[in-house]
């Protein structure tokens, strides 16, 4: 009888783990979009596109980016669709605004 009860707790505990570690992730994934969304939208202000390029590069891998220019600056967007055991998939998101360096424009 200890065997099935000690069977059953280490299981709990590998399922408890499994979840809070999956948990995490999406916090280190949450990190991630919002670090990428910031360098996209400040070099894109800057108007340097290699910077751009390379700041796609090193967005999280599956990671859909956009980036609007507006009137006064860009806004750009990360979004990542993480998977987490138990819920499913859940997506993350990061936003980031900057203002036009002076001389560069829409």
């Amino acid at each position: 009888m200890v065997t099935i009860e000690l069977a059953v707790g280490i299981l709990v505990i590998i399922v408890v783990t499994a979840s809070l570690v999956s948990m995490a992730m999406l916090g280190v994934a949450q990190a991630a979009c919002v670090e990428s969304a910031s360098q996209l939208a400040r070099q894109t202000a800057r108007a340097d596109e290699t910077a751009v390029k390379d700041a796609k590069e090193r967005a999280p891998k599956g990671a859909k980016m956009t980036i609007v220019r507006g009137q006064d600056g860009v806004e750009a967007t990360v979004h990542l669709d993480v998977a987490v055991l138990g819920i499913g998939s859940v997506t993350v998101m990061g936003e980031a605004w900057a203002a036009y360096e002076p001389g560069v424009s829409q």
